[in-house]
């Protein structure tokens, strides 16, 4: 993205005569680091900042090209740890990874968690998959070893905080594997079955109709295959979690169509589904924009097709989500996006915003006190 005529002398405020406090400067790169508009050169520029470069957006999935990378071979410890620990590591990026890192206790544990996870990639550093034990313990290789140590898994209760098994979780791409733990009366080996992030259909199907409401989140949260009436039944009830940030409406087999019924809809987190039917329009937008409830609103504020007025109205709504959505809105004139930036309590957010500048993205990084604490 580049600075406009009309947005030039709103950055402009931006500037070796505004260096921002350390609090403030802080909250630029943290937010930075989850701009899914910064490019790669922007990214890899957070790695040398202050004694402990901000380096956890390193954990999303969609990093630019080139950044881990770019991490694996850098001379702080602590960005290749952070690299080795998002668990997105290609062989080829571990062997770079371990070459950069010289003999040393630090070392010896970077080997072993990528012994482990190359080894057995299913099983890896997943979310909502319990770590493998070591590089000395396998998972079950037949049928009746599968029979053998599914009969010592503890069974659990239903409101059980429950992780997948890890040798269930490394059997995840073994159809008949899964066929066999699917049908198990032991409903932590079902729950870890539907953790797979591939199922084969009449395994999807058993799992999407179990009596466990909890295995069916599970498999709207990590299978791709999970049915779209599922999806649109799980999202009626289930707020949504940080470890699977957007599931299940963001799901891939989400609908998408047939969306605009639910406009007049009673319940919120139905009514603002409209948003995203393809038919949906900016009028909806606006409409939902005023809408009673902080959750629709929000689904508005964070609209890219909300009016600049719009979104300059909600940045002052009693809702803090609102106001948080409304910061991020690329709508938002350039004016209010720096005056944002440069106050403590918006800065985070308003440095998420994608209509920044990739020269004030840089200049937000120049200005920030080396020594930034994080």
């Amino acid at each position: 993205m580049t600075e406009t005529d009309t947005g030039r002398e709103a950055w402009a405020a931006l500037s070796e005569d505004s260096r921002p406090c350390e609090r403030l400067a802080g909250a630029w790169l943290r937010g930075l680091g989850l701009n899914r508009a910064a490019p790669a050169e922007v990214l890899i520029s957070l790695f040398d900042v202050g004694r402990h470069p901000i380096v956890y957006f390193l954990y999303r999935d969609d990093l630019p090209a080139g950044v881990l990378d770019a991490a694996v071979i850098h001379p702080s410890r602590r960005v290749r740890a952070m690299a080795a620990e998002s668990g997105r590591l290609s062989p080829a990026q571990w062997d770079r990874l371990l070459t950069a890192s010289p003999d040393s206790p630090f070392r010896s544990a970077l080997a072993e968690l990528a012994t482990e996870q190359t080894a057995y990639p299913e099983s890896g550093r997943r979310t909502g998959v319990e770590p493998a034990p070591g590089s000395g313990h396998r998972p079950p290789s037949d049928p009746a070893e599968v029979a053998s140590m599914a009969a010592a898994v503890a069974d659990i209760g239903v409101d059980d905080h429950t992780y997948a098994v890890w040798w269930i979780a490394a059997l995840h791409a073994d159809a008949a594997a899964m066929r066999q733990l699917a049908m198990s009366p032991n409903l932590r080996i079902r729950r870890s079955v539907a953790r797979a992030p591939r199922l084969p259909s009449d395994v999807v199907d058993l799992l999407a109709h179990d009596e466990d409401r909890v295995v069916r989140l599970f498999l709207t949260e990590s299978c791709d295959d999970a049915p779209a009436e599922l999806l649109l039944d799980v999202w009626s009830w289930w707020p949504g979690s940080l470890s699977f940030p957007g599931r299940p409406r963001n799901h891939p087999n989400f609908p998408r169509h047939n969306l605009l019924r639910f406009a007049e809809a009673p319940e919120p987190r139905m009514r603002l589904l409209a948003l995203d039917d393809p038919g949906s329009c900016a009028a909806l937008v606006e409409r939902f924009s005023r809408d009673p409830d902080p959750r629709v609103r929000g689904s508005a504020a964070g609209d890219v097709r909300l009016s600049p007025d719009s979104a300059v109205r909600l940045l002052g709504d009693a809702d803090h989500g609102v106001r948080r959505q409304a910061r991020q809105n690329p709508a938002l004139p350039a004016e209010d996006l720096v005056s944002l930036l440069l106050d403590d309590d918006s800065a985070e957010d308003a440095a998420r915003n994608p209509a920044i500048p990739t020269a004030a993205m840089q200049r937000m990084i120049a200005l920030a006190p080396r020594d930034s604490p994080r």
